[in-house]
């Protein structure tokens, strides 16, 4: 790679830091090509040579996200023998993504907002035809050892209670652990233990 290619390499990653940064504190209709261009350092013709407009940008920090990759591996969980007996792994799993790709996630949350998800939409739909193969997966496991509920029911409550609960931490940085006075693998144990047992005691 030669010297120009990596000024505009390394000029590219700063517009989109800056952008970024920007979208996060905020929002995306709250900044616009100039605030990006005097944050990243370079002129609007140096914006213009790498990107045609702010949406461009924005969809280009959503390509980078590699949080799909990580949200698929923590579906193979689910595909382990141990399932259902190992929700506390997904529980971990799952915080331990939301947590990582925290940036991500709130950029995702602007699309739903400015863009109605048009953008996360195909990751989304993969996510939801990964998380259907699945079900028909374990609808041969269901009148062994599963209850009656349909497993695509089933997934959706466990994966969805543990991305909420970690989302709403993440986005208003407060942590349920702390709270209580528990460890993050203790909550994560007792939020498992109630998906799969319920609230009640049994005799």
């Amino acid at each position: 790679m030669d010297d120009l290619q990596q000024q505009n390499r390394t000029q590219q990653q700063r517009i989109l830091e800056a952008a970024r940064a920007l979208f996060l504190s905020q929002g995306y209709n709250g900044s616009n090509l100039r605030d990006i261009a005097r944050e990243a350092k370079v002129s609007m013709g140096g914006i213009y040579h790498h990107f045609s407009s702010k949406e461009e940008i924005y969809k280009t920090l959503l390509q980078q996200s590699d949080v799909a990759q990580d949200m698929f591996q923590i579906l193979r969980l689910f595909q382990a023998p141990e399932f259902p007996e190992n929700l506390p792994a997904v529980g971990e799993a799952i915080a331990r993504t939301v947590r990582k790709h925290r940036d991500s996630f709130k950029l995702f949350y602007i699309d739903v907002l400015e863009f109605q998800g048009r953008h996360v939409r195909p990751v989304i739909q993969q996510f939801r035809d990964r998380f259907n193969e699945l079900s028909e997966m374990l609808l041969a496991r269901r009148s062994k050892d599963l209850s009656d509920v349909h497993p695509a029911i089933l997934m959706r409550v466990m994966v969805d209670v543990f991305i909420h609960t970690r989302l709403e931490e993440v986005m208003l940085e407060q942590s349920m652990a702390q709270r209580l006075g528990l460890t993050e693998e203790e909550v994560t144990r007792q939020m498992a233990e109630v998906i799969l047992r319920g609230a009640l005691k049994r005799a």
